[in-house]
């Protein structure tokens, strides 16, 4: 709830208002007028508002403050009229189960009035001078945006210049999990004039352990909500809308269309394909990632650059790769996405300041278990059925692929018949499990070879390699080439 009110403001009687047989604590934040702003001595303040639009304003604020922080009551009064000093300017109260939602709603209140609500204040000084502020103008330009990137300015592939692409740039993030959580930090920091988030989840305890935008106050809170409020706290200078629902065919084309880069940061195929079409439909550069256990991959597509997702995928159906290697509830190695999502930062800002060389035309595999790294060219095929036809691409319909499924269980090997070979992926220092046959990842011609004779199921330690190589091997014509399915 938020009020007006040119009366002084009596804490007790509002305190009394919260009170509540549930509520374990009860947080107060009074801002009080001070005797100094920037230097200059104050003997009053005078605070001038549009009634209606702060009344407005001031109510989804409050009413945003329990969405984010379920379970809380929140009740701001601010004044109007002429202020001494030490009187009560706002008064804010949350009654909470327990204080750690208590304390973190009040900050989140306190820190969108400042920039949000449609108020003025006079304030007066001791020769008798007087100057008007708009509170929400004064907010948002306090601290400096340059003074926050100025390391980053300062070095000389970004500078002032590209710095200034960067706060003109719009970034779409699709998924606010554990790759866009981190991802979103280091945009915000970086200085992105204005991130999107797409998230229809809410916050609960299994994600604490890498979606780092979030702590036990949110549980149960939209995500796209609570991370744009703490992103907002990150940088202030940065606009940050949240969308609170899934990407979907009906909604792809308005939300992509605009964007500088946008950010594949989800966990199942379906959505992946949908965004990945729709990017490469109006021309905006996406960089994807995916993880799965140790091992995560890592891809930037760039229209007329490199090949699309649909080279490598050949024979796939999201519901197939959904069914076999969704990233949606399986094992993961928090670090893992805290890794990938940093490079999706990284990739973004470096197609933003025009810096991203050969990036579109490779796929990264990085494990964080052994530290490896490997990158495989990335070459679009003549005959796919989205890139090789660019110029059609906006009135094309999604692309239906066969039903033959890139992954198979290991209860399906045998029905490729006797001629089938399977081959255990290593890395250099890696050894295959006794009685396996065995190649090393980064044999591409033997591979080849191996693919040309005949069937051929590829397997590695996490699934995430051979998975890479079989949609390479298949992109080159090899039609019968299968990832195992991890079990």
């Amino acid at each position: 709830m938020f009020e007006l009110t040119a009366q002084p403001i009596d804490s007790a009687a509002l305190q009394a208002r919260l009170t509540a047989p549930e509520a374990g604590a009860l947080t107060i934040f009074e801002g009080r007028v001070r005797n100094h702003h920037l230097g200059k001595p104050v003997t009053k303040l005078e605070y001038e508002a549009f009634d209606d639009m702060a009344r407005l304003e001031g109510e989804a604020i409050t009413t945003e403050t329990e969405r984010i922080y379920p379970g809380t009551k929140v009740l701001c009064v601010h004044r109007t009229g002429s202020l001494t000093i030490g009187e009560a300017a706002v008064w804010i109260g949350i009654a909470s189960a327990h204080r750690q939602a208590g304390f973190a709603a009040c900050r989140h209140v306190i820190e969108e009035i400042k920039l949000r609500l449609p108020v003025w204040k006079k304030e007066h000084h001791p020769d008798g001078a007087a100057e008007w502020v708009n509170c929400t103008v004064e907010a948002a330009t306090l601290p400096a945006n340059d003074e926050l990137t100025a390391r980053q300015a300062a070095l000389p592939e970004v500078g002032a210049a590209g710095q200034a692409k960067l706060a003109a740039a719009r970034v779409l993030i699709i998924g606010v999990g554990g790759l866009g959580c981190p991802a979103s930090v280091y945009l915000a920091g970086a200085g992105i004039g204005h991130l999107t988030l797409v998230d229809g989840g809410k916050i609960e305890r299994s994600n604490l352990q890498r979606q780092i935008l979030f702590t036990t106050a949110e549980l149960g809170a939209p995500k796209a909500l609570a991370a744009a409020a703490r992103l907002r706290l990150h940088n202030p200078s940065v606009r940050v809308t949240s969308h609170e629902g899934e990407l979907t065919p009906h909604n792809a084309r308005a939300l992509v269309a605009g964007q500088s880069v946008v950010l594949d940061c989800t966990d199942n195929f379906a959505t992946r394909f949908l965004l990945h079409d729709t990017c490469l439909a109006l021309g905006v550069p996406l960089v994807s990632a995916a993880v799965h256990r140790f091992e995560g991959t890592l891809d930037v597509f760039r229209q007329g650059h490199g090949g699309c997702l649909h080279c490598h995928g050949q024979g796939r159906r999201a519901a197939d790769l959904d069914t076999a290697g969704n990233c949606a509830g399986g094992p993961v190695f928090g670090p893992a996405v805290g890794v990938l999502g940093v490079m999706q930062a990284a990739e973004a800002l470096k197609l933003l300041l025009g810096r991203e060389r050969e990036s579109p035309r490779q796929s990264r595999l990085i494990n964080l278990l052994d530290g490896s790294q490997l990158t495989i060219a990335r070459e679009a095929r003549p005959d796919c059925p989205i890139c090789s036809r660019l110029d059609q691409l906006q009135a094309a319909k999604p692309v239906a692929v066969s039903d033959t499924s890139l992954f198979l269980a290991a209860t399906g090997v045998a029905a490729l018949g006797p001629t089938a070979q399977s081959l255990y992926l290593t890395e250099p220092g890696e050894s295959a499990p006794a009685g396996v046959t065995s190649a090393s990842a980064l044999d591409l011609a033997r591979l080849r070879e191996v693919a040309a004779a005949g069937p051929l199921v590829l397997t590695c330690r996490y699934g995430v390699r051979s998975a890479a190589l079989a949609r390479l091997l298949r992109a080159e014509g090899n039609a019968h080439v299968f990832a195992l399915t991890q079990s």
